[in-house]
């Protein structure tokens, strides 16, 4: 009948039983743990601050999408009417009008995307609700 190897564990013998070397693993351990919560403490504030301030920006952004609406019915009289746009061609009104666009939902999917647990937007209540 085959036997199974005894595994121990190493770590029971090597922690030191003197009170001395205790007090000396904690006073080496003490700056390094408060080093890494001011880090945590300092990502966090600043993901919180730029969230809050990504969040200011959103109202002009839907702005953007009115903008870009306008843009439309501009193109079709720069057509009509080239000497209207002073030499810049229709169709770069249309690409405004997509740039616009998908800048406005990038930037409403990137907010989302980086939203800190427990954030909620505090400028919601200058957005359009659906409700």
């Amino acid at each position: 009948m085959a036997s199974e190897p005894v595994y121990t564990s190493s770590h029971s013998d090597a922690a030191p039983r003197q009170p001395g070397a205790r007090v000396f693993r904690f006073a080496v351990s003490l700056p390094v743990a408060l080093l890494r919560a001011a880090g945590r403490i300092v990502f966090y504030c600043i993901w919180y601050l730029a969230f809050y301030l990504l969040c200011m920006f959103r109202p002009f952004t839907g702005m953007m999408m009115l903008a870009a609406v306008v843009m439309i019915p501009i193109s079709v009289v720069v057509f009509a009417h080239p000497e209207a746009a002073r030499g810049m061609p229709f169709w770069a009104f249309g690409v405004m009008s997509i740039g616009l666009v998908a800048f406005s939902l990038g930037y409403s999917l990137f907010v989302e995307w980086i939203t800190p647990p427990g954030a909620v937007d505090p400028f919601e209540r200058y957005r359009r609700s659906d409700r």
